[in-house]
């Protein structure tokens, strides 16, 4: 039964295909090329969402054999595609829709869950571990407390669409110690939570970013392989009263995720 159901699905999937490869017709009349013709035709079902994210597109002889161009103008259509960040071609497998990046542009203190939606994507996270812990001496430095007091920590891996796209290790001050996982799970949104049961917002944050290659812990979270790169985040985060009240530390995968500085030129008098 299943391997009907499984068949079904694979079947009602080369319709779509087939049907989605008719509107790629090629004129190789127009003095537009026939490459460019092709890569903008792949554009527009990439970003309709017509051809789903992870799902392989024709090969290039069968694509090639069905509109009747060569495998040429067909591979340098799926390279200019490729350049535009909407493809990734796998040695061997072949060639697939990469999923959306999020890009988070720097100029505001503002969640994850917050962000995600801002950019037209679903957030969620996978609580890992919520736990007290004595402070070492890095974390009692940034909440501004000292060396072995107790804090809250809050281990989560942070998804955009379904997908993992960040691990979030907090630590938080220790008048938060009464924050639960039900809080975590209720509000989806550790600010959210923090708002509801403590009546504590951002005002502002101090973050440093750096890039390194993840550990293995890492990797197994977040599905990468050993030669994606992540972007490593610290973060102290200050209340009304500018005090520390949170640090976190990010490790955000660097296939999906995008920093972007707002810069803006000194105002002259």
């Amino acid at each position: 039964m299943a391997a009907t159901s499984e068949g079904q699905q694979a079947s009602g999937r080369g319709r779509v295909a087939r049907r989605l490869v008719g509107r790629w017709r090629v004129d190789k009349a127009l003095p537009t090329p026939a490459y460019l013709q092709l890569h903008a035709r792949l554009v527009e079902v990439i970003e309709n969402g017509d051809w789903p994210v992870g799902q392989a597109l024709p090969s290039e002889r069968d694509l090639a054999a069905s509109l009747g161009l060569s495998r040429m103008t067909v591979r340098r259509a799926f390279e200019e595609v490729a350049r535009d960040g909407l493809l990734e071609q796998r040695q061997g497998s072949g060639t697939y829709v990469r999923p959306r990046r999020l890009e988070q542009t720097i100029d505001r203190v503002v969640g994850f869950s917050d962000e995600a939606r801002l950019l037209g994507f679903e957030p969620g996270s996978r609580v890992l571990e919520v736990s007290e812990v004595a402070a070492d001496q890095d974390v009692a430095a940034a909440l501004a407390c000292r060396v072995g007091a107790l804090v809250r920590r809050v281990s989560r891996v942070r998804t955009a669409d379904g997908e993992p796209l960040a691990l979030q290790v907090a630590y938080l001050r220790p008048s938060l110690l009464d924050l639960g996982a039900d809080d975590l799970v209720h509000h989806q949104s550790l600010y959210a939570s923090l708002a509801e049961r403590f009546g504590v917002a951002p005002r502002r944050a101090r973050q440093t970013i750096g890039a390194r290659l993840a550990s293995r812990h890492e990797r197994r979270l977040l599905g990468i392989d050993r030669v994606t790169p992540v972007l490593a985040l610290e973060r102290i985060t200050f209340d009304a009263d500018d005090a520390p009240f949170e640090f976190v530390r990010s490790v955000y995968r660097g296939d999906r995720y995008t920093l972007a500085l707002d810069l803006r030129a000194p105002e002259h008098p």
